[in-house]
């Protein structure tokens, strides 16, 4: 019995000594693991704390001390971890919300800055700035997560946070910088696009909707620009040639209309006409350079287009009037000498008419040809005059509608062909010769009929207009009579526009091609300007600007 008891005893002795060295293991570990945590915790980079149940601090890394300027000491057993960031007053932490699991409570207080997380349960993050941590604020990215015990009970709460102040200020910059980029862009008075490395439309600023008639919406993030240029098909435009630095492209589609930028690397310069742009088409100046990022790498490409139709037409006129200038002198030369000879031959051909007997009939008919051909190249001597120096105007002030009036209604042998009068109520008075400005519409109402042989309508507008340093015309600037007469005949094609205006130039075997030459003339001489505007196969359109009356 003795031995029995003896070993009992041993044997809950030894139980207790097994249970207690389990134990002190235990706590051990216990220790070990939160040396471990806490040397993890001290050593990270991360800036983090850890509360308790109770609100209170249990870690509060170095990482967070160079942060908040707050030494662990100070926190550590307290709730006052909210100092770090909120000094104008004591307020919850994301870690604080989650312990007391006061979900809606983070959305109030974080309501568009935070979201759960995606990785870890029961963890939300956050993007805030905190003005009062350090000077001038910081942006921080922060994660708070729950802390559960071996046996899956909640014991506190984990907070980090991630200083994301310069990167956020760089973020800043950049979108400050692509606002800017897109306000000087879209401010700019020149046509300018922008696409990317794969073509599509980033920038598309208001002069070019403007221009093209194309709204940004419709482009933006399309390969579809080539709409504003090319009506009939779509091609590359110059900025495309170079996203694919096809210089040898640039070269096919723009053969002698180009040249490299002299001034900036990569960059073309285009003049060129675009008959599909506009009515009328228009000539247009523009420059394609290729955009590259920070490491040079090519990212797209810019096109800024300006609007030279005028500039060009006014070139035109220069060139035009240069040239009839010379035209002139040698025409006005030629046709005087010649009038004088005419007059000569006629004064002869009439004595020997009057002097040939009455039974010499073939005599008489020759004589009579003779005259008539000497007359007809007597009035041809006088529109070469008209040519050269305009046919001495002899001008005052006019009312102008009753005589564009009067051009109302079908052409006799017009062949189907009917004129549309729109005359301005108030149209001013003019300072011109009546009977030249009548010639000038008769020549191009007769230009008209002829350009529409199975019939139509020929519209002829007349209105007051205003002419501005702006406009870049090449005549003074004020008050003017605009007259527009426009066929719907085949048009005039766009080679031949340069030349409408030019002495004996006809693509019609039927005239002489003075016609136009001599309203050009007349008009010139009226202080006045004439242009063409055509679009083949559709319409050609006259305008006429003449001077108004001083008394109007």
């Amino acid at each position: 019995m003795k031995s029995r008891k003896r070993d009992s005893l041993s044997d809950s002795a030894a139980t207790r000594r097994e249970k207690n060295a389990n134990r002190k293991r235990a706590q051990d570990d216990l220790v070990e693991s939160e040396q471990r945590l806490r040397s993890v915790l001290q050593c990270t980079p991360v800036p983090g704390f850890v509360i308790g149940r109770d609100h209170k601090v249990i870690y509060w890394n170095r990482a967070l001390e160079e942060l908040s300027g707050i030494p662990s000491h100070e926190v550590i057993g307290t709730a006052q971890h909210w100092r770090a960031f909120y000094r104008s007053g004591a307020r919850p932490c994301l870690a604080d919300l989650l312990v007391d699991r006061d979900f809606r409570a983070i959305e109030n207080w974080y309501s568009g800055k935070c979201r759960k997380s995606a990785l870890i349960e029961d963890a939300y993050e956050a993007t805030d700035f905190f003005p009062e941590l350090g000077e001038g604020g910081r942006w921080l990215r922060f994660t708070a997560a729950l802390i559960r015990g071996a046996e899956g009970g909640e014991e506190g709460a984990l907070e980090t946070l991630e200083d994301i102040t310069e990167k956020k200020r760089a973020e800043d910059s950049l979108r400050d910088s692509e606002r800017m980029l897109q306000s000087v862009i879209q401010g700019s008075p020149i046509p300018t696009f922008v696409i990317g490395r794969d073509h599509r439309v980033i920038y598309w600023n208001r002069s070019l909707e403007e221009l093209s008639s194309i709204r940004a919406h419709e482009v933006v993030g399309s390969t579809d620009h080539w709409r504003a240029f090319y009506h009939s098909g779509a091609r590359p435009c110059l900025a495309d040639l170079l996203v694919d630095r096809d210089f040898d492209a640039i070269e096919s589609w723009y053969a002698g209309k180009c040249r490299k930028s002299p001034l900036i690397e990569e960059s073309y310069e285009v003049t060129d006409f675009f008959p599909e742009l506009g009515e009328g088409g228009r000539w247009l100046r523009f420059t394609a350079a290729s955009i590259h990022d920070s490491e040079g790498r090519l990212v797209g490409a810019m096109e800024t287009l300006e609007n030279i139709t005028e500039q060009k037409r006014a070139e035109e006129e220069l060139h035009k009037a240069q040239k009839l200038e010379s035209l002139s002198a040698m025409a006005g030369g030629i046709a005087q000498d010649f009038n004088t000879l005419l007059s000569a031959i006629l004064r002869n051909v009439f004595l020997a008419k009057i002097s040939a007997p009455d039974e010499d009939k073939m005599l008489e008919d020759g004589l009579a040809i003779a005259e008539k051909a000497g007359l007809r190249a007597k009035e041809l001597t006088h529109l070469l005059i008209t040519v050269a120096k305009g046919g001495y105007p002899v001008r005052k002030v006019t009312d102008l509608a009753p005589l564009i009036r009067k051009m109302a209604g079908p052409i006799p042998g017009g062949h189907g062909v009917k004129v549309d009068i729109t005359v301005a109520d108030d149209l001013w008075q003019a300072d011109v010769d009546e009977s030249q400005i009548q010639q000038v519409l008769r020549h191009i109402v007769d230009n008209a009929v002829e350009a529409m042989p199975d019939g139509g309508i020929v519209d002829v507008q007349a209105g007051n207009a205003i002419v501005e340093a702006s406009d870049r015309l090449p005549i003074r600037e004020g008050r003017y009579l605009k007259i527009s007469i426009r066929d719907h005949g085949s048009g005039i094609a766009e080679e031949h526009l340069s030349k409408i205006f030019d002495p004996y130039f006809t693509t019609k075997e039927s005239r002489r091609g003075l016609g136009l030459a001599v309203s050009y003339s007349i008009i010139r001489n009226h202080e006045g300007l004439i242009r063409v505007e055509s679009k083949e196969g559709h319409f050609s359109a006259f305008h006429i600007l003449l001077p108004a009356a001083a008394n109007n």
